[in-house]
């Protein structure tokens, strides 16, 4: 009651002028702050432009001096070096003119020999060894920032005298260099690389993105401005406004309604009872997690919309306890118990009178999920280290037993029962073999070899390699790669090991035959594979194991097929996920970044 006292009197004690010279004040400091920031802006663009135009003409002059040194090819001409430097984006032209204004060397061909426009001024400073700039108006009303300097190639260690000049005509340079007569081709060579009459070289470049940014900026100044002063006109009405007891009544409305609406919107259940202990107010993420509707919530005693579990916390605050952060199941969907945290709080007024209790429910699904996948990925990789160590041990035994084989089967008749025996135990240790070389692919950590690759490639190469098993089993390919993909970076042996074990598990899925989809599609900033077969299908209860290592539902699998894949997919920053129906078919989705992230990669 105190604060409703006080503001009529806070409303009359401001002056509006106040607010119209805060706003005055306001509008001198963007205008000043506008007016330094074009100069600067003025300033760098001349710097930027200067020095981009002076490297241009250094790279213009070494790549003549290269052509005519024949470093470049004999069939490469200065013209070309002029249209090729001239086609980047921000470069509007290149001219090399004489000191007569006439052009010598244009980009545009039809322009050579013409006058020199617009010829440098009085006010300009002429063409010397350092570059000069200036701007200049262009057809219509667009301008350029031109960068010109005094144009003859030099070579380094040699002098711009008579051996330099007999160089650049097609002489010998100390026996060991021709120049390319072809080079400048069709140009006058003796005003071009004439060291007493030195031409000079202009090079016009756009200013119209710097142009652009300066508007940009003063439309962004005129709009702060423009802003100010609304939020100081603004500010005056409110004031006259504030005085208004239905206007202030509308706004504590507003307030509430914008308060309701945050709590509702948070991402925590949120459930306030009164002194009577009847629910007054709930909001949806608390309806969900209670497993009711909010109607039937609201209004309803707390008794006979809450859980026990959290009835006997509330009686615990009601003794004089507290209850912070304590962690408790909530019972949900299909038996499944939700872990949320709760914690209550006693609401008190101003005169120290009871008003009733909060809940804060706080849902801990997520984060108990992901610290089973944390451990469930500590386990996986102290069993790999543990499987390592054992299958390294075992191979050298192996080798052994397999050279014993080997060993007797050469004793025996090739028609015998000993040596058929002893065949198969050499076949054998290589199947033991070969399942610890897997084992120990999954337990060594992943080093991923980048390289931009064409996806319709790397899967038009994957399904050739088991069309060979596909066609004698009678099952139909059909393949749909998005066009025009973008390259993306991955280990192309490593995705196509991927895609070779999906395959391979579709084709022993279906063994009367079938059909085998791969569809290829880039979703936002992500590529994804949808690999679908019309197989067997696999069971609910399967599904949460497929990627688990050493689980299979093959007779003769080893189960780190799918355990090496998962592995290879997530190193690479991405995710598989497998959708199934019994005796309906399997759906393996991947998805990868189009751009890999360092910190992504194992």
């Amino acid at each position: 009651m105190m604060s409703d006292n006080k503001t009529p009197y806070l409303n009359r004690s401001i002056s509006p002028w106040v607010i119209i010279g805060i706003s005055v004040v306001l509008v001198g400091v963007v205008v000043t702050q506008a007016a330094m920031n074009y100069n600067r802006e003025k300033k760098y663009m001349g710097q930027i432009l200067s020095e981009k135009g002076a490297a241009l003409i250094r790279s213009f002059e070494a790549g003549t001096i290269t052509g005519m040194m024949c470093r470049m090819g004999s069939e490469a001409h200065l013209q070309t070096l002029l249209e090729e430097t001239a086609a980047q984006e921000d470069i509007s032209y290149i001219i090399i003119a004489d000191q007569s204004g006439t052009v010598l060397a244009h980009n545009q061909k039809d322009k050579i020999g013409a006058p020199f426009t617009p010829p440098l001024s009085k006010a300009d400073a002429q063409p010397s060894d350092y570059p000069q700039w200036r701007t200049v108006k262009g057809q219509g009303s667009k301008d350029y920032f031109e960068v010109y300097k005094t144009f003859l190639p030099t070579l380094k260690g040699h002098g711009q005298g008579k051996g330099l000049r007999r160089h650049m005509m097609g002489g010998h340079m100390d026996g060991s260099h021709k120049c390319a007569r072809g080079w400048i081709k069709g140009l006058s060579r003796q005003r071009l690389l004439d060291p007493e009459n030195r031409p000079a070289i202009f090079i016009g470049m756009d200013i119209a993105p710097f142009e652009y940014a300066r508007k940009e900026d003063l439309q962004n100044s005129t709009i702060s401005i423009a802003l100010i002063l609304f939020l100081g006109l603004g500010g005056i009405v409110s004031l006259f406004w504030a005085q208004n007891h239905a206007r202030s009544r509308r706004l504590l409305l507003d307030t509430r309604a914008f308060a309701s609406e945050l709590v509702t919107s948070l991402p925590m259940g949120i459930v306030a009872v009164d002194d009577a202990a009847k629910v007054i107010y709930v909001n949806e993420t608390a309806s969900i997690l209670l497993r009711k509707e909010l109607d039937q919530i609201k209004g309803k005693k707390a008794a006979q919309v809450l859980p026990p579990s959290l009835l006997t916390r509330l009686d615990l605050v009601d003794k004089g306890g507290f209850v912070s952060e304590q962690e408790l199941k909530l019972p949900g969907h299909s038996g499944k118990a939700i872990p949320v945290t709760v914690t209550i709080t006693k609401i008190v007024g101003n005169q120290d009178n009871f008003i009733g209790h909060v809940f804060i429910l706080k849902d801990l699904s997520r984060i108990r999920a992901l610290e089973l996948e944390i451990k469930q990925k500590e386990k996986l990789a102290a069993v790999g280290i543990l499987a390592a160590g054992v299958a390294h041990e075992v191979r050298n035994p192996l080798s052994s037993i397999k050279g014993y084989a080997t060993y007797f089967s050469s004793l025996f008749d090739p028609q015998s029962d000993n040596k058929k025996a002893a065949n198969i135990m050499a076949e054998e240790v290589d199947r033991v073999n070969r399942v610890i070389s897997e084992l120990l692919e999954f337990a060594r950590p992943i080093q991923l070899e980048l390289k931009k690759t064409r996806i319709f490639e790397l899967v038009d190469k994957a399904l050739r390699l088991i069309k060979y098993e596909a066609d004698p089993a009678d099952i139909k390919i059909i393949s749909s790669v998005e066009p025009n993909l973008p390259e993306v970076e991955v280990d192309k042996d490593r995705l196509t090991q991927v895609l070779l074990n999906i395959f391979i598990n579709a084709i022993q899925a279906m063994p009367s035959g079938g059909t085998l989809i791969v569809n290829v599609k880039a979703m936002e900033n992500r590529l994804q594979f949808e690999i679908s077969d019309t197989g067997r299908g696999i069971s609910a209860e399967d599904q949460a194991n497929i990627f688990n290592p050493y689980f299979t539902t093959k007779k003769r699998g080893t189960g780190l097929g799918l355990a090496i894949a998962f592995k290879i997919i997530e190193s690479h920053g991405g995710t598989i996920t497998i959708e199934s129906l019994k005796n309906k078919g399997t759906t393996f989705v991947i998805s990868i970044p189009l751009e890999q992230k360092k910190e992504e990669l194992i």
